[in-house]
């Protein structure tokens, strides 16, 4: 999926979500996804190919979207937490393992991995089942509050997002360099320390909810920067295979609770009947910075190499480590006034 799809997307499907409701935007996506996914079963033009894939990406994002707003609409606290934690994780482990299966499938030619994507009539049959409480409430209810996005949305998530995507997506890019630098060149290893990194990442995200118990929002961002920073730091300065690998690992634990968290955080502050936009918005974010964050960094990549590139991240990471931890002391001396004020204290 190139991230025009998705920076277009997301936003569209959380404005569609917040005027039909998310139970008739999951039917919809599925079906389209499923129609249109399959669409190189029957078609040979590759203009009509381009255009097909093109829309995919819109409804595979739209999707994604629905699901997390029907999580964060339906359930509250450690529900949501862990549920939010769960999707992430599965959609990871997911585009893991889709590869292997659509290879098998291309064996038999090169039409048939596009049948995979039908996988999407069971999505909409899904949302057939569900109740109707699941959509937020109409529009209008929402039009109430001020039809001016700063007048709802918090814009720091946004922001957020943006630099959550760039430390995500640096590594998978410039890493692949970094080992051929090396004289790593075997794909089948370099594609090893990816996977490996996305697996551990998925195994963290689905024990966000139990780690929630113990740990604030802020106090769990803080620690995803640390060992995103920390292993991009270790990768950087590595000399051998099983350096980048243990950097990599340590990386992987940070990045798996950063879009739960993300998702999380923003759905605690947003209405019920906004948070189909809000989750829209904070997706297209996230999505707009591969481009944007590989514009920025590209320069440093030239003049010091994919080393350069993963200090840069590391030292975005270790910023935001330092207003996260800002935070939480602010955080920690309110609650202390508080209870302070309180009657008998």
């Amino acid at each position: 999926m190139a991230p025009t799809e998705p920076v277009i997307g997301a936003p569209l499907a959380g404005f569609l979500i917040d005027r039909i409701g998310a139970r008739r935007m999951i039917l919809t996506a599925g079906l389209l996804f499923a129609a249109i996914g399959t669409a190189g079963l029957y078609l040979s033009a590759l203009p009509a190919l381009i255009a097909s894939r093109f829309l995919l990406g819109i409804t595979a994002v739209a999707i994604t979207t629905t699901s997390m707003t029907m999580i964060n609409t339906r359930l509250t606290g450690l529900e949501r937490a862990r549920w939010m934690g769960a999707h992430v994780g599965a959609a990871m482990l997911g585009s893991i393992f889709v590869h292997p299966i659509a290879g098998y499938l291309g064996e038999f030619g090169w039409r048939w991995p596009f049948a995979l994507y039908a996988v999407g009539v069971p999505f909409a049959l899904l949302a057939l089942g569900l109740e109707r409480r699941v959509s937020p409430r109409p529009l209008a209810a929402a039009a109430e509050q001020g039809p001016r996005l700063l007048s709802w949305f918090p814009m720091r998530y946004a922001v957020l997002a943006v630099i959550i995507g760039s430390i995500t997506y640096l590594p998978m890019v410039y890493v692949p360099y970094l080992l051929t630098r090396m004289g790593i060149t075997s794909p089948t290893i370099i594609s090893l320390v990816l996977t490996g990194d996305v697996m551990l990442g998925a195994t963290v995200a689905m024990l966000y909810g139990r780690s929630r118990r113990y740990l604030s929002i802020h106090v769990t961002f803080a620690f995803s920067f640390a060992c995103a920073g920390t292993g991009m730091t270790i990768v950087a300065l590595a000399s051998s295979l099983s350096g980048v690998v243990a950097g990599m690992m340590l990386f992987g634990i940070g990045l798996g609770w950063f879009v739960p968290n993300l998702m999380t955080a923003v759905a605690q502050q947003v209405p019920l009947e906004l948070q189909g936009r809000a989750t829209g918005l904070v997706k297209g974010a996230h999505h707009l910075a591969a481009p944007l964050c590989i514009v920025v960094v590209e320069p440093f990549a030239r003049r010091l190499g994919p080393e350069g590139a993963m200090m840069a991240s590391a030292a975005l990471a270790f910023v935001l480590l330092f207003l996260m931890g800002y935070r939480i002391i602010a955080d920690r001396q309110r609650e202390r006034a508080e209870a302070l004020a309180a009657p008998g204290a």
